[in-house]
């Protein structure tokens, strides 16, 4: 038995984008990595202020007083 459900179907897209920044301030190197991701998600059609949320952030210091900074954000559409 199957069943099918009237109307049109909505498939709902998500995608994750992942932006870099690199600063000697730590807020200041996470403020690019998430421009960073933001524009990338802009570019491929998603509106990053309502339809991605935070995914997260993974920092390293490539050497001492530099902050290299990788964020994560999930668009969903």
């Amino acid at each position: 038995m199957s069943v099918l459900l009237s109307g049109p179907a909505v498939a709902a897209e998500t995608k994750t984008f992942y932006g870099r920044g690199m600063n000697n301030n730590y807020f200041t190197a996470l403020s690019y990595a998430t421009d960073n991701a933001r524009s990338l998600a802009s570019a491929d059609g998603f509106d990053p202020d309502t339809q991605c949320s935070h995914g997260g952030s993974f920092t390293t210091q490539p050497w001492p007083g530099l902050y290299s900074v990788l964020v994560q954000i999930n668009c969903t559409r």
